[in-house]
């Protein structure tokens, strides 16, 4: 008796999706690497003392500096590529991947955007809690931003590693997909 063929899907496999986040955290630590090269080399310029425990002022003035060198920098990488005619990062496009709005067409450039704010939403999050953990100061914020940040990302990533879309998906209506899938079943263009 000869078997059933195989049913398609949109869906990646989590093989996929782990390349793909594998992919695109090279491309974070190759940055933050070179951010930290930047930094062991302008160390010396700076001067002054720097007290103990930072001023509220400081902190912020801190948060708003590591933002501007980390997240937003990511944020503009994901919405630049994923916008693209290739419609993937680097990290997807080595895993065979690109992002779609939630019907399988072309996801627009706001959708695109908003998908990727909302992922790096807790990378963000854990930032403000480790900047606070590291000076010893507002514990409780510090805890507390730490564990929403984990919950937000487990909220993104878990879903895409059993064949859905994480939250950052759903808020923005995209999914990611094969990229040789279309919904009559044959290679996509």
């Amino acid at each position: 008796m000869p078997s059933a063929p195989p049913v398609t899907t949109w869906r990646p496999a989590p093989v996929a999706r782990v390349r793909s986040w594998l992919g695109d955290w090279f491309v974070v630590a190759a940055w933050l690497g070179l951010l930290a090269l930047v930094g062991l080399l302008t160390r010396p310029l700076l001067t002054g003392d720097a007290p103990a425990a930072p001023s509220g002022r400081q902190l912020l003035v801190a948060d708003l500096l590591i933002t501007l060198a980390t997240v937003v920098p990511f944020v503009v990488y994901l919405s630049v590529t994923e916008s693209s005619r290739r419609r993937a990062t680097l990290g997807k496009r080595w895993a065979g991947l690109v992002v779609v709005d939630a019907s399988g067409g072309r996801a627009g450039t706001g959708q695109v955007w908003l998908r990727n704010i909302v992922k790096a939403l807790p990378w963000e999050i854990a930032h403000l809690g480790v900047t606070r953990a590291i000076f010893e100061v507002q514990t409780a914020a510090a805890i507390t931003l730490t564990v929403l940040s984990l919950v937000l990302a487990a909220a993104c990533a878990a879903p895409a590693l059993i064949g859905g879309r994480g939250l950052h998906d759903r808020m923005a209506g995209t999914r990611v997909e094969r990229a040789s899938w279309s919904p009559a079943g044959g290679a996509a263009p």
